[in-house]
């Protein structure tokens, strides 16, 4: 049966590697650490991937990818341009002027709302400001242009640096969801601190939806040893109730025998939600 005292401070460790200490409320759990060998070598593990992190060159995006995105964007419009029919007497107004918009005949598809080519305007309009700003970084010191023609892309940082990364310096929702399901292809080897770092986002990671792809990612890695104990520490920490539903039939899904004590406690707590109580107590009875 995993030690509470582990799964109480697997959260603090990130802090712990990164040189702060722990908090007033977890400052008990420092005489665990010091002499619980599993929560020191996961300290240490975490050290050396941080320091690998901060090791990483700067990257610089090639001047070529504002041409690349440009013709994506050309195409993208042309693609919507052929695709939407002729809306009858719609004009748009500047200033005083009504203009005519004229687009090509096409009844195949539904007709699109009146709004679509604003839309369009306002993603090309976001797009080439993004462009302008990635330019304004590879221009920033005064590097000369041609200096800063011939800088090639860096190699793409591991997967576990970026998610740590994502984590350090806090990324959007959206962009550590894509990082999370990206891990599963991206781990090939045995040990790899990609795992360690899924690990810590289904554990901490303040969206639920990124927690709830985390989970999965980590039943793609089941044949990792450290993905059956680490589910199971996971779970007393989960508070949304999809990821509690979500982890508890993962649980079952692997046979995981050592969640029994856990689904035990769930299944009697009043403030755990009925139906996460009533997929606990399924649970036991698939597990026993």
């Amino acid at each position: 049966m995993p030690d509470p005292a582990c799964a109480a401070l697997r959260p603090w460790l990130p802090e712990l590697a990164d040189g702060r200490p722990l908090p007033a409320e977890a400052a008990h759990l420092a005489a665990h650490l010091s002499t619980c060998p599993a929560c020191q070598a996961e300290l240490t593990q975490l050290r050396t991937l941080f320091a690998d992190l901060d090791a990483l060159p700067a990257e610089v995006p090639p001047l070529a990818l504002r041409d690349d995105f440009l013709a994506m964007l050309a195409q993208e419009k042309a693609a919507l341009a052929a695709s939407t029919p002729a809306a009858p007497g719609l004009t748009a107004q500047r200033g005083e002027q009504p203009l005519a918009i004229q687009l090509p005949q096409n009844p195949g598809p539904r007709p699109q709302a009146p709004g679509t080519n604003n839309w369009v305007r306002i993603a090309a309009s976001v797009a080439l400001v993004a462009i302008g700003a990635v330019l304004g970084l590879l221009l920033r010191g005064g590097a000369p242009a041609a200096q800063v023609a011939s800088v090639a892309a860096p190699a793409q940082p591991p997967l576990s640096a970026q998610l740590a990364a994502a984590r350090q310096r806090p990324a959007s929702a959206s962009q550590r969801l894509l990082l999370v399901s990206q891990a599963p292809a991206a781990v090939v080897e045995p040990g790899d601190p990609a795992v360690l770092a899924l690990i810590h986002t289904l554990d901490t990671d303040p969206n639920p939806n990124v927690r709830l792809a985390a989970c999965d990612a980590l039943f793609r890695l089941r044949a990792d040893p450290r993905v059956g104990p680490a589910l199971v520490e996971a779970l007393p920490l989960q508070t949304d109730p999809n990821v509690q539903i979500t982890l508890i039939e993962t649980l079952v899904t692997l046979r995981e025998k050592r969640a029994v004590p856990q689904l035990e406690q769930m299944s009697r707590q009043p403030e755990v939600l009925p139906a996460v109580r009533q997929q606990a107590e399924s649970g036991l009875g698939q597990l026993i």
